[in-house]
């Protein structure tokens, strides 16, 4: 099953609970990237989960656990944080520039993998970068059951070849409502 997830980047506690009642009401899931301001409301409704772009995220990951994360997304594995998997799914995010035969190794001892198709992460509106389209196939090659997110620049042109190709989940912030309102019309 394929999932398309709106992404928010809030500046502060006001502006993430704006985002979040800006989704529509069918949207039950979402996507938070996480930087090193720790922003969070109890008025949050929705299952969601968090992409920990910090440099220890041992450090907070049992908050964001503690909060609800049903999915949390982290650049370093180590065998502190696999201990979560029983608590939430834990994925390997990996940097565009990133090379894949680094983190292959890694990806028995986590859930998914996080493929950013972007290169400055914690941004929304830049383009997909698509030589994502081919880290896309090599996992889809050496890991046929392992899901894979593709997060940045996702878009209502690009979002199905994405798809296609062997993504599993779409994390859209800047083009969300323009790719909601799409799947809306069809």
């Amino acid at each position: 099953m394929h999932e398309i997830i709106p992404a928010v980047l809030p500046k502060s506690v006001e502006d993430l609970e704006a985002e979040l009642a800006a989704l529509p009401p069918e949207i039950t899931f979402f996507h938070m990237d996480v930087l090193d301001e720790d922003i969070w409301t109890d008025k949050n409704t929705r299952d969601f989960e968090v992409h920990l772009m910090v440099e220890e995220p041992e450090r907070i990951i049992g908050r964001w656990i503690e909060r609800g994360a049903k999915r949390i997304s982290i650049h370093k594995i180590s065998g502190s944080l696999s201990a979560y998997r029983e608590q939430a799914e834990i994925g390997f995010a990996v940097k565009l520039d990133e090379p894949l035969e680094e983190v292959l190794p890694f990806l028995h001892f986590v859930d998914f993998v996080h493929l950013m198709s972007i290169d400055e992460i914690g941004a929304q509106g830049h383009p997909l970068d698509e030589q994502v389209f081919g880290r896309i196939k090599i996992l889809q090659e050496q890991f046929p059951t392992l899901p894979i997110s593709v997060d940045g620049g996702v878009n209502v042109r690009n979002y199905e070849h994405l798809l296609e190709l062997g993504a599993d989940r779409l994390i859209v912030g800047s083009g969300f409502k323009e790719l909601w309102n799409s799947l809306k019309k069809n």
